[in-house]
């Protein structure tokens, strides 16, 4: 019985692996610029928030969850911390000084990735639906749930440590022109979510 729950979990966190968000551009980035162990600190962040995004879909009521990605307020804040973010990709330059890697940039790249993947609305929409599915489709309870999301969330781990590790082989090919159009790309597809959700708290 527990087995087929697993493979649904594992299922699950293929699907979101696959999914190229914003926060796949910004640990990539990180690891170019930065190496492959901050990169690992910046997706903790992404991490901890998914898990906390599941520990409030299953904690709260669905009749109170709902209208929060739907929120217009919540939404110009993500799109104008996304455009934030997007920007100051943009505009960065290889040369820059990187900072050493120290307790206190290791809190701040945890904190970095919470940040990008909590304020997508996009996010907890998604664990959301994937608690009422589990809730109502699957028909699990109790530790069957624990289960799902367990198998769910370390499948997650596993295929971004495989994007790391293989990003990290990118490192030695890089040169400083391809490192800025990294940079750009980077700030391009943030703003980019930044202008969708903002245009979806006013049309949707």
């Amino acid at each position: 019985m527990t087995l087929p729950i697993i493979i649904k979990g594992v299922l699950t966190g293929l699907l979101l692996s696959v999914i190229v968000g914003a926060t796949f551009f910004t640990v990539m980035e990180t690891v170019m610029r930065r190496g492959p162990i901050a990169a690992v600190f910046l997706n903790a962040g992404v991490w901890f928030s998914d898990i906390t995004c599941i520990f409030v879909a299953y904690f709260t009521a669905a009749e109170v969850m709902q209208p929060i990605p739907n929120n217009i307020f919540v939404k110009l804040v993500a799109a104008a911390a996304f455009l934030f973010f997007g920007l100051t990709y943009f505009l960065r330059k290889p040369n820059e000084t990187v900072k050493p890697l120290g307790g206190g940039g290791i809190f701040v790249l945890i904190i970095k990735g919470f940040a990008i993947n909590t304020l997508n609305p996009g996010v907890l929409a998604f664990w959301l639906a994937t608690m009422t599915v589990v809730v109502t489709t699957f028909k699990l309870v109790g530790i069957q749930i624990l289960y799902y999301f367990a198998s769910t969330i370390i499948t997650v781990m596993t295929f971004d440590l495989l994007k790391i590790l293989f990003s990290s082989k990118l490192r030695k090919v890089i040169n400083e022109s391809m490192m800025t159009r990294l940079f750009r790309i980077t700030g391009v597809i943030l703003m980019a979510f930044g202008i969708l959700v903002m245009i979806k708290a006013f049309w949707y």
